[in-house]
């Protein structure tokens, strides 16, 4: 019976060290987690607006969307607001009127329907790539729509931002400023990439022919 009693206060000692030992393990891992919530402002884009109405829906999975990373290091990075922020800007500079709206509008009073979506987010950090930068890659797939809800076109537009670490202070800087990077190239390319994707070069052709034949019947 001693022996016995023995052998159960050894297992108990070990269940309590095994659960100790987890705890510790998870604390250093909640401790080395980076965790951004990307925020910041973009200039005023320079363009000449397109002649065009809009609405731009953000719909929950976009405006809440977060990058989570759980192999090697956790990464947590929070890009929804800050992505909302951007398109509305990018669409209030290059249309002549825009609005938002969190769902597909039925009847708009508008020329087209933008719906931006996150197609794939990847990062690399220093530990990964061996070197001494971190990294950002955001793909986006922006659907464009007629006011009829008929699908013009299906663009794919991908992002990219680094950020040499030798000039930061932690992860969480690094990444922050990464993701921004990534942000303003995401909304350069929008700028001076949204009128010449071939789905919405043709539609805007057939569009302003289409205005133009409507007002030579008018005068005739």
């Amino acid at each position: 019976m001693p022996s016995i009693k023995v052998m159960t206060n050894l297992t108990s000692s070990a269940r309590s060290l095994i659960a100790l030992s987890f705890t510790v393990t998870s604390l250093l891992l909640s401790a080395c987690a980076t965790r951004v919530e990307v925020s910041g402002s973009f200039p005023s884009a320079l363009t000449h607006k397109l002649p065009l109405r809009t609405v731009v829906v953000f719909d929950e999975a976009f405006a809440n969307h977060k990058f989570e990373s759980t192999e090697g290091p956790e990464v947590s990075i929070a890009v929804g607001q800050i992505q909302v922020e951007l398109f509305t800007g990018l669409a209030a500079n290059l249309f002549q009127h825009s609005v938002t709206a969190t769902s597909m509008p039925t009847q708009p009073k508008a020329d087209l329907i933008l719906k931006p979506a996150v197609e794939d987010v990847q990062i690399s950090m220093p530990n990964e790539s061996q070197l001494k930068v971190f990294e950002v890659w955001i793909k986006y797939n922006l659907q464009v729509f007629e006011a009829s809800g008929e699908p013009v076109a299906d663009w794919i537009m991908t992002a990219y931002g680094k950020t040499p670490t030798r000039f930061l202070k932690s992860n969480t800087e690094a990444l922050q400023q990464a993701s921004m990077v990534a942000m303003r190239d995401a909304g350069a390319h929008f700028i001076t990439g949204f009128a010449r994707v071939p789905e919405v070069q043709q539609w805007l052709y057939h569009r302003s022919t289409n205005t133009l034949s409507a007002t030579n019947s008018t005068r005739l």
